[in-house]
């Protein structure tokens, strides 16, 4: 049996009116599956917090990015397996993954019933899928995710440019910090840091390749530290993110690990898979292999 996690209102309502193509789907194929509703943040969670690993082959979210980091919170190291249908207004993950927008690509793929194993990162004890972030991308995202412009856009189907536009937002108001990262035990200090991210997976913001090299199994983490680098010049370097040709700039510094500590001189926000999330210590570790995905 499948057990199908809708959240109506992703992307501004595309959750809705994704599932009901779901719907049609899995009736056409004689699927059995159980059907949940969320009705507020974290009830994703709440939902499977007790599921039957025996009885349930596949969670499948029909919603985004943070809707599929709630379920994943509560699958890994589970026997059941995590199937994604986009719905959001980023959908990254799915994008990383190769997964199709269509319905009927998404669910023929799941359908198949072929799961890959893959890595999921922890940051204290915060699971998530795709990338971490800590500083100016992480206000923006907190920005967006409240902003009216990402509600409007999602209407007209532009729901990723949201994020672009709530950077010029942010931008002249953010203050960088200096900031001491250790990687497997190595130190690296950065002064004037916009922006660390910690990645399983290249995507995030929409179509950012902020980590073009990331793979989602290879027991390590990609991270991308942009330091020491003017406000006019970021406006530059930003959208060579789009396609990872940033990771060539002078004030770009990409390393990788399976253990991570960062301590910023001052606090910076952080968020993973999109949620802001309120961790007094930005400690990253890797549990190898350990979701199953479509």
């Amino acid at each position: 049996m499948y057990h199908i996690i809708v959240n109506k209102m992703a992307g501004n309502g595309k959750g809705l009116r994704m599932w009901k193509e779901v719907e049609k789907y899995l009736e056409k194929k004689n699927v059995t599956y159980l059907v949940s509703f969320t009705e507020y943040a974290g009830h994703a969670g709440e939902l499977i917090e007790n599921i039957e690993e025996n009885l349930v082959q596949a969670v499948v979210v029909v919603g985004g990015d943070g809707t599929i980091h709630e379920v994943v919170n509560k699958l890994v190291h589970k026997k059941v397996a995590l199937g994604i249908v986009p719905a959001g207004s980023g959908n990254d993950l799915a994008r990383s993954l190769g997964v199709p927008f269509a319905v009927e690509g998404a669910l023929s793929r799941i359908l198949k019933g072929s799961y890959q194993l893959i890595d999921v990162p922890k940051v204290e004890e915060v699971h998530y899928i795709s990338i971490a972030g800590l500083g100016f991308d992480c206000k923006v995202a907190e920005v967006t995710n409240r902003s009216r412009s990402k509600r409007l856009l999602n209407k007209l189907g532009l729901g990723g440019l949201s994020y672009v536009l709530n950077i010029f937002r942010v931008l002249f108001t953010y203050q960088p910090s200096d900031v001491s990262i250790a990687v497997d035990e190595k130190i690296y200090k950065f002064q004037d840091v916009w922006l660390i991210a910690v990645a399983n997976l290249p995507y995030y913001g929409g179509g950012i390749m902020i980590c073009p090299d990331a793979c989602g199994n290879d027991g390590a983490l990609d991270i991308c530290v942009v330091s020491g680098i003017g406000r006019w010049e970021l406006l530059f370097v930003f959208p060579l993110a789009f396609r990872g040709k940033h990771i060539k700039h002078r004030n770009v510094k990409m390393l990788r690990g399976a253990s991570i500590k960062i301590s910023p001189s001052s606090s910076m926000v952080m968020q993973c898979d999109g949620e802001i999330v309120q961790n007094k210590k930005a400690d990253f570790s890797v549990d190898e292999n350990a979701l199953k995905i479509f």
